[in-house]
Order: C-alpha cells, then structure tokens, then sequence
C-alpha cells in the first residue's frame, strides 16, 4: 500500500511540474514558433524568441516576428497574444 502511495504522489508531481506539463500538452518552442508564423503571416525562419519567463502554470514569450517585437503567453495549452491573453483573463473574472 505504501509504494502504491509513493508512486501516487511521484506521479502527481510530475505530472504538475510546468515542463512536462509543456511536453506532454505540446507546448513547446517549437510549437509557439509555428503558431506565431501562422497567427502573424510571417514564415517560422523569421520568428526567433528573444527572451522567456517559464513558471509552473505557463510561459511567457517576447518574440522577434518579421522584425516586430511581440509578447504571446501560454494560457493552459494554447499560446495567445499578451494582450489578447490579459484580456481574456479579466474578461472571466467579471
């Protein structure tokens, strides 16, 4: 029974640690890089992130798109604009 809890809490934390959280849900780099160059109609060789702050529950990213400086959070899952992410956020809060 105790290496069945063991196990259990093993597996709860890391599942819950935000890197594999990326990995597993497809968050990655790589992903973020294909949805801005779809998102802004720039090509993903132009699309280089300049900067990153990753914590446990998201991510968030300061990109150079075709030469124009952009933010995009992780929210969950899914990569949104900075502020069409904040948005959203208040918008669930009312």
């Amino acid at each position: 029974m105790k290496k069945f809890l063991l196990i259990g809490y093993v597996s709860i934390a890391l599942v819950s640690c935000g890197a594999v959280n990326r990995t597993v849900f497809g968050t990655t780099e790589e992903t973020l890089i294909k949805t801005v160059a779809i998102e802004q109609n720039c090509s993903s060789e132009n699309v280089k992130i300049t900067e990153r702050v990753k914590g446990l529950h998201g991510a968030t990213y300061a990109l150079d798109v075709c030469g124009k400086r952009m933010v995009y959070k992780q929210v969950g899952s899914v990569f949104m604009e900075a502020s069409k992410a904040d948005e959203l956020i208040n918008s669930m809060k009312k």
